[in-house]
């Protein structure tokens, strides 16, 4: 039998994670971790963001598509890797930020750091789903939920740990997001400037001005006030039109077309033959 790992056709997972259109969220995700000052230290001192942005980010996804997409060798192998880079990502918070005092220490593994990662994903991938793809009923988002735990067992998080249902799980994001514990720091600011303006060839550059908007849009209000990220009624409306516009089309594309040719793979062969240079990435 193929092995389809710890999800398969007849999860929820796999119903939402195979379209590419969620990606879309992804800078909202970003900088929605890095708001957190000990997540924005331990990225700024650890990763090789700054310098490689677009191999960290491809580092990223892909270990991605191994834990949701790939056979339970290929996921545990993720993981392996995810937690080993992690074991290195320790130390001490510079300055004051937010509820944090200067000194105060980080690690990658902290139970605190993991939630608050593997939350804002959650809540990016439900929240990009229903604005452009279609709407989900309260059932699908909750076992959506319940799925995800097993992908954060196997990085590090106890059940314990893991709010119980995606309802107390979108109010522990809320209550983050106007809490004082989320600081735009010096390193999340030159991190998020990576995120919206990566260095890219100049006849691309108009499309970063899309992102941006469509970041911004995507993010919470606490979250674009804290980067100084400037939004408006007008451009609401603007974003509010054009994924009506998508939502309309996207359901009637043939799933060839929703899915990228990775995840086909791993949905397919459950197995990884793609490259992956984790040397540096965390």
């Amino acid at each position: 039998m193929q092995d389809h790992g710890y999800y398969g056709p007849e999860s929820v997972t796999w119903k939402i994670s195979r379209e590419a259109a969620i990606l879309l969220g992804g800078a909202r995700a970003v900088l929605m971790q890095l708001a957190h000052p000990l997540v924005a230290m331990g990225v700024s001192e650890h990763s090789d963001y700054m310098s490689d942005p677009y191999g960290r980010t491809w580092n990223t996804f892909l270990l991605g598509q191994m834990l949701t997409f790939g056979s339970s060798g290929t996921a545990r192998s993720a993981a392996r890797t995810i937690n080993h880079l992690h074991k290195h990502v320790y130390g001490t918070l510079p300055a004051e930020a937010g509820a944090y005092h200067s000194g105060t220490h980080y690690t990658a593994r902290d139970p605190e750091l993991l939630l608050w990662v593997q939350a804002t994903l959650i809540d990016t991938i439900l929240l990009m789903y229903s604005l452009l793809v279609g709407p989900l009923s309260a059932n699908e988002q909750e076992q959506y939920y319940q799925e995800s735990k097993v992908m954060g067992r196997l990085l590090g998080l106890a059940a314990a740990h893991m709010p119980q249902t995606v309802q107390d799980l979108q109010q522990y994001v809320n209550d983050m997001v106007y809490s004082d514990r989320l600081a735009a720091t010096p390193q999340a600011r030159r991190l998020a400037q990576e995120v919206l303006f990566p260095p890219t060839p100049r006849f691309i550059r108009p499309l970063l001005h899309l992102h941006l908007q469509m970041t911004c849009a995507l993010l919470p209000p606490p979250i674009r006030t804290i980067y100084g990220l400037e939004w408006g009624p007008w451009r609401q409306q603007a974003f509010d039109l054009s994924t009506l516009g998508i939502r309309t089309i996207v359901p009637h594309l043939p799933m060839s077309l929703r899915e990228l040719p990775i995840t086909r793979h791993f949905m397919q062969q459950g197995e990884s033959r793609w490259r992956l240079n984790t040397e540096k990435s965390a």
